[in-house]
């Protein structure tokens, strides 16, 4: 045990404690003093492995949550971008079918007006011949 090297009795990020912790906890918690070579010393090597293993695991279990994540983002994003294109397209057709309708009941209403027109035309014509008629009769009398 005292063989073991401080980065072997450390963790990476302070995870796990040394050797000199423990003694110092115990002495301090429960008033023993536990000497370097001490059995029970082994529990921490072991329970520093089993950190250090739980770590890799985390790191596996991470990676995998961040790889799916990433995976279902990308869908979610392209699902989005479907949905925006397609709306657009929909806004841009009912935009065209708007323009579209309103074009065609303004040339209607053009073509009304035009007719009205061609048949005030004809009666202010025929009102004028008939009143050129009667003034020209009565001016012969």
């Amino acid at each position: 045990m005292a063989g073991m090297s401080e980065i072997e009795a450390h963790l990476p990020d302070g995870i796990g404690l040394d050797f000199e912790e423990v003694r110092a906890l115990l002495a301090h918690k429960h008033e023993t003093i536990v000497g370097t070579d001490d059995p029970v010393l082994m529990l921490v090597t072991l329970h520093n492995a089993f950190l250090g293993e739980y770590e890799k695991l985390l790191a596996r279990h991470n990676a995998a949550i961040t790889t799916m994540l990433a995976e279902k983002t990308d869908g979610y994003v392209a699902g989005v971008l479907a949905a925006t294109e397609s709306l657009a397209k929909d806004l841009s057709a009912a935009s065209i079918e708007s323009v579209r309708k309103m074009h065609q009941e303004h040339n209607a209403a053009m073509h009304a007006f035009r007719l009205n027109l061609m048949w005030l035309a004809a009666i202010v014509a025929i009102s004028a011949l008939v009143n050129v008629v009667f003034f020209v009769l009565r001016g012969a009398q």
